[in-house]
């Protein structure tokens, strides 16, 4: 048991104890002083207290208040108590990952689902360390993995820092889908766990005390939430998601107890959020710190990088998308001031001026495409989202707004693309060559036999890096050759990913929409096509085009390593 839990308990046992001390007439000069006020100050609030029960005695105290209060009129009263130093804010319950949907939520169905996705998760998780370290076995599970963890790291260093933010990124965005859907289904357990977390039923008393253990004083503390304002649930930051009604708030956030293979806790806490103007002013703080940076623009490279340019656009969109509407909560508002100061370098002040002047004609695009679907919608948040955040490979987001349409959250996944030229291929995916023909995209087998063989062979120098590239190209055109068109649709459908893709031409300011799931006209394939390590695809009257290049993971200065498949998309904006 932590320290603070420990000093939570004794405060409920001694306030307990002290308290059947008194209904006794016993003295309580044996309790601290904390103690005795916390004591005067409940029978104050209920002077007809008969007898006094504490959460300890039961089966399951993280489920009962701290005390329970039977009166002479045998009416209950739940009371919940805090023991806090001077005026440090309230600490709510912790909750386990893996019960707090059953417990709290009262859905048995949803903690099943949130453990599956939890434990392939977590086991991602330390798999990606040890990867990082260069010492990953396949073969290894989870009891192995935490293991190895525990002995290159028992505590958290900088440099798997990216490995703990993007695993609690998976678990939040994945328990919001969850939320989602049980809100637009009408559930009650997201109210229910509002009102239990917030200790909607119970009087709650707070006893303050100073470095001496003098009391500070004791009060009652009562949340002012009104259920008829409605409930509604965002994210905010890295790893936390919000209920609120009205400007009464409860976050939930996911979080490592303690070392990186500690058990993963939920942390709660209560906050105000901001009504309208208030959060229209403080976008409109960031955006001017946005545009502060735009004017300080100074390029260090001599020639424009292509990902610059890719991550400056998004965080252009986000900043037109915001500076349109600053009624829209921001769930990251930094995140966009720093893609803009990390990456706006590495481009011309001409190349930044452009996109910041196409970003209008991609927002309109935008609303063009949500107003086509919806016809009436209003965002509620927006947030720009890391490609190391991305587990889902057919997730190819790079901004997330969350609507409401009719009473109901939606979630838009858009990615967000930016070429200079009418006639330009983007690269929308790097798929491994063992997975491309399997059931996550074209399922009509697999490549493996192939790169296996061609493994042993480049080894043995039976081959070329060149010539092993073509056998495996050769081998991949052969098989889509024969495919029937609903698994090269499916494939196309699957490359081309989850997200609305919003391509922008920043020199000729002209944006245009794809979405994900249409595919037009029959899809052609032409193999060896425009290289020998090249497979084309061609689709609607072949106005567009998609071609799966065929490399080496690490290049060729490395010898054999995994085969990846540059997927190119070739489009005319």
């Amino acid at each position: 048991m932590s320290k603070p839990n420990e000093i939570g308990k004794s405060h409920v046992l001694d306030v307990y104890n002290a308290l059947k001390h008194y209904l006794n007439s016993d003295s309580m000069e044996s309790y601290s002083v904390p103690v005795q006020e916390t004591v005067k100050f409940i029978v104050g609030l209920y002077p007809t207290i008969r007898s006094v029960n504490n959460k300890f005695e039961t089966d399951k105290p993280d489920f009962n208040p701290d005390l329970l209060l039977t009166l002479h009129n045998k009416d209950k009263a739940k009371l919940n108590l805090f023991y806090i130093k001077r005026t440090a804010a309230i600490q709510p319950k912790n909750l386990g990952a893996k019960s707090f949907l059953e417990n709290y939520f009262i859905s048995q169905n949803l903690q099943e689902n949130f453990n599956a996705y939890f434990n392939k998760e977590y086991e991602l998780y330390l798999q990606s360390i040890m990867d990082f370290r260069g010492h990953r076995n396949v073969y290894d599970r989870i009891p192995e993995l935490k293991k190895k963890v525990l002995a290159c790291y028992p505590k958290f260093e900088a440099e798997i820092n990216p490995f703990r933010r993007s695993f609690l990124f998976s678990l939040r965005e994945y328990c919001f889908q969850l939320m989602k859907d049980e809100f637009n289904n009408g559930s009650i357990g997201i109210e229910n766990a509002f009102k239990e977390l917030m200790m909607f039923d119970t009087t709650n008393i707070i006893t303050r005390y100073t470095e001496e253990n003098k009391c500070f004083g004791v009060e009652k503390w009562k949340s002012n939430i009104n259920i008829g304002q409605g409930i509604h649930i965002y994210k905010k930051g890295n790893d936390t998601i919000g209920i609120r009604s009205g400007t009464e708030a409860l976050t939930i956030r996911f979080k490592f107890e303690s070392g990186p293979t500690s058990s993963i806790k939920l942390a709660t806490s209560y906050e105000y959020f901001p009504a309208e103007d208030g959060i229209v002013q403080k976008n409109l703080r960031s955006i001017k710190l946005f545009e502060g940076l735009l004017e300080k623009h100074e390029q260090i490279n001599k020639k424009d990088d292509s990902n610059a340019v890719g991550k400056c656009n998004e965080a252009m969109i986000y900043y037109r998308t915001l500076k349109i509407d600053p009624k829209i909560h921001q769930i990251d508002e930094k995140e966009f001031q720093v893609m803009l100061e990390s990456y706006s370098p590495y481009i011309s002040s001409k190349t930044l001026l452009n996109i910041q002047q196409s970003s209008k004609k991609a927002v309109e695009k935008i609303d063009e495409y949500l107003q086509g679907k919806y016809q009436d919608y209003h965002i509620e948040s927006i947030q720009l989202v890391a490609d190391s955040y991305l587990k889902d490979r057919l997730d190819t987001s790079d901004m997330k707004i969350i609507l409401k349409v009719e009473k109901r959250y939606v979630e838009e996944d858009l990615s967000l693309k930016a070429i200079s030229k009418s006639n330009a291929k983007i690269t929308v995916k790097n798929p491994g060559a063992g997975s491309i023909l399997g059931p996550q995209y074209f399922n009509i087998g697999s490549l493996t036999p192939v790169t296996d063989e061609v493994k042993v062979k480049f080894n043995q120098k039976q081959l070329t890096y060149r010539q092993s590239l073509e056998v495996i190209s050769e081998a991949l055109g052969e098989s889509l050759q024969t495919a029937k068109q609903k698994n090269l649709k499916k494939g196309l459908i699957a490359i081309r990913g989850t997200a609305t893709t919003i391509i922008t031409n920043y020199v000729k300011d002209k944006s245009l929409i794809l979405e994900h799931d249409v595919i037009n006209g029959e899809v052609e394939v032409y193999q060896k096509t425009p290289s020998t390590i090249q497979t084309t695809l061609r689709w609607n009257e072949k106005q567009e085009e998609l071609s799966l290049r065929v490399k080496s993971g690490k290049g060729k200065q490395h010898g054999w390593s995994s085969v990846k498949l540059v997927c190119e998309y070739k489009v005319d904006v």
